[in-house]
C-alpha cells in the first residue's frame, strides 16, 4: 500500500508515501487526539469518543460507534495483528500527552 494514514487535528488525512501529496481529508469529531489504525481496506480512527471507520481509498465514513457510557479518554485501536511492542509505545505516548495535558492546566491555573 502506498499509503500513509494520519490522526491529526480531529482529521485523518491519507498521504501518498511517494510523493508527500495528500489524496483525501475527512473531518472527525472535535478532538485534541484523533488516533488511527489501517486494516485492509479500513481506517478505523478514534476522535471525540466515537470510533470511526473510513474508506481507505476515498475517505468516506463507512460507520461511527459513538461508545455510548465509556466517555472521552484516551483510546488505543489494536487488532490481533497488531505488533505488542507498537501497542505499549501508543499506550506510552498517550499517557505522555494526558500528563503534559495535566501539567499545563494545574499550571494555568495557579497563576490565574
Amino acid at each position: 500500500m502506498d499509503k500513509l494514514f494520519l490522526g491529526i487535528s480531529s482529521h485523518v488525512v491519507s498521504l501518498s508515501k511517494t510523493t508527500g501529496e495528500e489524496l483525501w481529508k475527512t473531518k472527525l469529531k472535535t478532538s485534541t487526539v484523533t488516533n488511527v489504525y489501517c486494516e485492509n481496506e479500513h481506517v478505523f480512527a478514534y476522535a471525540g469518543g466515537h470510533l470511526f471507520s473510513l474508506n481507505a481509498t476515498d475517505g468516506s465514513i463507512i460507520w461511527e460507534n459513538t461508545l455510548k457510557g465509556l466517555g472521552y479518554g484516551t483510546c488505543i485501536i489494536a487488532s490481533q495483528h497488531q505488533n505488542s511492542a507498537l501497542i505499549a509505545e501508543q499506550v506510552a505516548t498517550q499517557q505522555a500527552l494526558a500528563a503534559t495535558t495535566v501539567a499545563t492546566s494545574a499550571a494555568t491555573t495557579s497563576n490565574s
